[in-house]
């Protein structure tokens, strides 16, 4: 054989190792880039925040360097090493969600807020319905027959009233989430949220009373109210949470903004109906 056949027979053999060689290099660096369940659950161990880890998972670029199982069985095994359900949702989708120029020109808003506008909210999922809401303005007397019978003992109650025997708002959850975006000057510690009372063509609760052994007052009947905690999250924005779950029926967070004085000297006008001012956000829990 030839020095030249010799020669060219060598390249061949040297083309050759590098054709089975870097494919294999490759696929090692591949697995060395990949980032997986384990990865992520080392960073909860080591007290990494939620926004580092997410950061972490969105810095790696390359989808198919992310090895993600979220199988129900992988979904299990990060919920019992405390992932957060934020950082999970982010490693079923890492892609970042589109930011969508705000209309009009205005100021961009949080997603995970509510609109800019005053009112209730329901956080359904990753939506918020409106809660409509309404002026209350009218109210009735109520505990007479009561008080008839004991002579006066036994006192008699303004109640407000709201027309319809159940609210168009319905809420689907029973330990639902609100988020309040109020007027200027206002806080969430000036709503209540109240069960209301279902009548057969309208709905009721109380605002004030009077009569009997008792000085008249006014302010909802405290045995009706729904406890709450509020957390201020945003400019005007406060979210609301449950201490329990709901019952089904009639609901309502409602804020008083002035009363007209309906009562004198303990006596009932003559009147049978008065009047309260107020807003109210009604909804009803199904069953």
């Amino acid at each position: 054989m030839t020095a030249k056949a010799m020669k060219m027979n060598w390249l061949g053999y040297f083309v050759a190792f590098l054709c089975i060689l870097n494919p294999a290099s490759g696929r090692s660096q591949d697995m060395a880039r990949r980032f997986t369940n384990q990865d992520v659950i080392e960073m909860v161990r080591l007290g990494l925040s939620d926004d580092v880890i997410i950061a972490k998972i969105r810095s790696v670029g390359s989808q198919d360097a992310l090895k993600f199982d979220t199988s129900v069985d992988g979904l299990k095994a990060l919920k019992a090493a405390k992932v957060s359900d934020q950082v999970i949702k982010v490693m079923i989708n890492p892609a970042p969600a589109p930011v969508s120029a705000p209309a009009g020109g205005a100021s961009g808003r949080d997603p995970n807020l509510p609109p800019a506008e005053v009112g209730v909210y329901w956080e359904d999922a990753e939506r918020f319905i409106p809660i409509e809401g309404q002026a209350l303005s009218r109210a009735k007397v109520g505990g007479r027959a009561g008080s008839l019978f004991t002579y006066g003992v036994r006192g008699q109650h303004w109640d407000a009233c709201i027309d319809g025997a159940t609210s168009r708002n319905r809420i689907k959850d029973r330990h639902p989430r609100f988020y309040l975006y109020v007027a200027d000057g206002t806080s969430a510690s000036d709503f209540v949220l109240i069960r209301v009372t279902q009548k057969k063509n309208r709905r009721e609760f109380q605002i004030g009373s009077f009569g009997g052994m008792r000085a008249g007052k006014s302010g909802v009947k405290q045995s009706m109210e729904v406890p709450f905690k509020f957390e201020h999250v945003a400019i005007r924005t406060f979210k609301i949470t449950l201490d329990s779950d709901l019952s089904a029926g009639e609901y309502a967070f409602f804020m008083a903004t002035g009363q007209q004085a309906m009562m004198t000297e303990g006596r009932i006008s003559a009147d049978s109906g008065g009047t309260v001012a107020g807003r109210i956000y009604d909804f009803s829990v199904a069953d």
